[in-house]
């Protein structure tokens, strides 16, 4: 994900951009869980967040126009839960092409929510001109090298999500997971912006299926992608929000994708049905194990006992501008 501190060069963090007066801002965790059904896409992230300032935004591109809404950070807790490794006990082994708009087509607002201390703002149409005045106006600010990253998104008639902190604390810590739904004919997770990230990258998703799912974009070839969990979570879970979307999804695979050299990223992660629904899950060994059982610790298992992980490169947190007594900025923009 793409670092980005005023007056320096671009530079990479773990999981998420931030433009903000303080220059030790960083983003140390971000999750996405993901599924689609009836040819809507739904998209939950949960950033975790270190800063002291208190004008950091972000925005994030999605296929169609997106609806907003809080999820609860339990979510993320019980995802981890049902695809941790287990552990072994003695001997014992339980088993999308659009088309351009005109030069300095704004945006249109199609929606505004308060999310927590976050104010949601999905927009839609317009070209990098437009969105950039449009940003410009309502109190953010893009720098190059960002903007540069949400022209092809445009181009191909995506919109955006952008949300900025409308309270007087800082964003610190752990933020409340956000939901975002949108009509989309595949499962997608954007990650093109991510190429101006300047460090190795590390994207970790929770896709929900019918069946076991895999990465299907031409740049999984080119990246190292490893499968952490596969299994069926059906009757393993009271958590509302994996209850509803697992009712027609039960499988859940999560998917470990690290990017030594983010300029080679070319394409967003597309996701489809694996060659079987054969499941998968680490196994942990412990006293008593013989030396002929082998027990197998790939480096993507113990990524999946931390609750901290790096992720798709997907958020960039652009620089909110505040000037004391202005004026707020109105609540839509024509076309």
């Amino acid at each position: 994900m793409l670092f980005v501190a005023p007056g320096d060069p671009a530079r990479a963090c773990a999981c998420g951009g931030i433009v903000s007066h303080d220059q030790d801002a960083r983003v140390t965790g971000e999750q996405a869980l993901i599924a689609t059904h009836d040819g809507t896409e739904t998209v939950v992230m949960r950033l975790d967040l270190e800063s002291v300032a208190d004008n950091a935004a972000l925005i994030i591109p999605t296929p169609t126009p997106a609806t907003a809404a809080q999820a609860k950070p339990a979510l993320f807790d019980e995802l981890a839960r049902l695809s941790a490794p287990r552990m072994r006990s003695g001997r014992n082994n339980t088993d999308l092409d659009g088309v351009a708009a005109a030069p300095g087509t704004a945006p249109v607002v199609v929606a505004r929510v308060q999310l927590g201390p976050l104010e949601a703002t999905t927009l839609t149409g317009g070209d990098l001109t437009g969105v950039r005045q449009w940003l410009d106006s309502h109190g953010y600010r893009l720098r190059p090298e960002v903007s540069a990253q949400l022209d092809p998104y445009l181009r191909q008639g995506w919109s955006f999500v952008a949300m900025r902190l409308t309270g007087e604390k800082p964003l610190n810590g752990q933020i409340d997971p956000v939901k975002l739904e949108f009509a989309s004919d595949r499962l997608v997770y954007p990650m093109r912006m991510s190429a101006a990230a300047k460090n190795p990258q590390r994207v970790v998703i929770y896709a929900l299926g019918e069946h076991r799912m895999q990465r299907t974009d031409a740049d999984a070839a080119r990246q190292n992608v490893a499968v952490d969990f596969a299994g069926s979570i059906a009757g393993r879970t009271t958590d509302e929000t994996l209850t509803a979307l697992s009712a027609a999804n039960p499988y859940l695979t999560r998917i470990t994708t690290a990017i030594p050299d983010p300029a080679s990223i070319t394409d967003d992660f597309t996701f489809g049905p694996a060659p079987s629904d054969e499941p998968f899950q680490p196994v942990i060994g412990g006293p008593g194990e013989s030396d002929d059982t082998p027990v197998w610790v790939p480096v993507a298992a113990t990524v999946a006992v931390i609750t901290v992980l790096a992720a798709v490169a997907t958020w960039v947190i652009l620089r909110r501008r505040r000037s004391p007594g202005a004026a707020a900025q109105p609540a839509s923009s024509s076309r």
